[in-house]
């Protein structure tokens, strides 16, 4: 947790100052109020992730969930603000670099004159350029903003299954998953998630993982709605990255007890009278990192299966695939990606994991990428609208 929060100040240590490099100390304002925007940046960026480590294990007042919203919208605006500042930072680095490096290797003109930069006409430039980005990131915030806490969207997918018996096809199956009930997502909008899955009516839910951000003890009352869900075949789920950040063995019992039924590397036989269903789930591609006893196995999870019609595996992040596969599972059901969540890091995130969204045929394994039902840090989705999945069962 400690080399977490030094990676969080380091960043944010990078975003103060380049914010105040290229968008406060342009401004044509005194140096008192450059002064007062550098300590708002830095209030905003440092206070709200210092206040979060204090009180991870502790209920959070009205006056911290305020400062959450206020820390956590801040950091979205600024990643979105920022990275259009690189953009058109990028090419003036490369052309100035570049102009460097040939005074070492051009003769310098013998002219008995130097003309040196416009600075007025630059700062004139760099403020105006400013001001256009903040005029275009903003409302992209504040929309994002909207998207990310609006109600879910129900997408409907169907899974064909060769072989299927008659008796599964229809079969369905409600999945949320990356909830992230934690600083400004609380127990107003986990109730508002789950009376929309109740009310689809599914033969089983399922959620695939990080249900939380946080400790049982600051999150108790939020995540009480959870106990609503209800479906006759019952409610599953898996790990995901971020209970292991929250204490992975004490939100598994608190989910527990709220009938939510965990699969840690391991299966359970769904008999519906009509045929049957393998239903496995795996720990977090990660979770062995930080808890050993949770190293990821979805060939643990398949060992010793009892004759099935349809075997489906829970895996929180889509990359178990590769392994579930091998295992000989039907259908992997995963989460984790969020689809990058908002623009840019909805480009970005092909960067980092095999597959972004939706569904997706490795091998012989069905896979299907929720993207979210929820949000992770700035409350904000933009190009990755939040997710209800109703999956159904066909036969191929």
């Amino acid at each position: 947790m400690l080399m977490w929060l030094v990676f969080v100040l380091t960043v944010a240590t990078f975003l103060i100052a380049y914010l105040g490099w290229r968008l406060v100390e342009p401004m044509p304002i005194s140096r008192g109020r450059k002064l007062a925007a550098w300590f708002c940046i830095a209030v905003l960026l440092y206070g709200q992730r210092v206040l979060w480590f204090v009180r991870r294990e502790s209920v959070g007042s009205d006056i911290f969930n305020v400062i959450d919203w206020i820390g956590y919208s801040f950091l979205g605006l600024v990643s979105i603000v920022v990275v259009f500042m690189l953009l058109r930072d990028f090419p003036i680095l490369v052309r100035r670099t570049v102009h460097f490096a040939r005074k070492f290797y051009i003769r310098r003109s013998r002219r008995p004159y130097f003309i040196g930069p416009d600075r007025e006409r630059r700062r004139f430039l760099l403020n105006v350029t400013n001001a256009g980005i903040l005029a275009v990131s903003m409302p992209m915030a504040g929309y994002a903003v909207y998207e990310a806490r609006r109600k879910p969207s129900i997408v409907h997918n169907e899974l064909p299954v060769i072989g299927l018996p008659a008796g599964l096809d229809g079969f369905t199956i409600a999945q949320i998953s990356d909830t992230h009930i934690g600083p400004t997502i609380r127990g107003d909008w986990t109730r508002m998630v789950v009376d929309e899955v109740n009310s689809l009516g599914a033969d089983m839910i399922v959620h695939t993982g990080d249900v939380v951000d946080g400790s049982v003890a600051a999150l108790n009352g939020a995540v009480g709605p959870f106990g609503s869900l209800a479906a006759p075949h019952g409610v599953w789920f898996c790990t995901g990255n971020h209970e292991y950040y929250s204490g992975v063995e004490r939100w598994t019992h608190k989910l527990k007890d709220l009938g939510m039924k965990p699969l840690n590397n391991e299966h359970t036989l769904i008999e519906t009278g009509k045929g049957r269903i393998l239903l496995g789930g795996v720990t977090d591609f990660t979770g062995g990192r930080i808890y050993p006893p949770h190293d990821s196995s979805p060939a643990k999870a398949m060992a010793d299966a009892p004759e099935h019609d349809v075997s489906i595996l829970l895996a929180h992040q889509p990359r178990s695939v590769f392994e579930a596969s091998r295992a000989g599972f039907d259908i992997q059901l995963s989460g984790h990606t969020h689809g990058g969540q908002y623009f840019p890091w909805t480009l970005a995130i092909h960067f980092f994991q095999p597959y972004i969204r939706g569904l997706h045929l490795h091998e012989n394994t069905l896979l299907y990428v929720n993207v979210g039902t929820g949000y992770w840090g700035p409350p904000m989705r933009l190009g990755a609208v939040p997710e209800i999945t109703l999956h159904t069962l066909r036969s191929a």
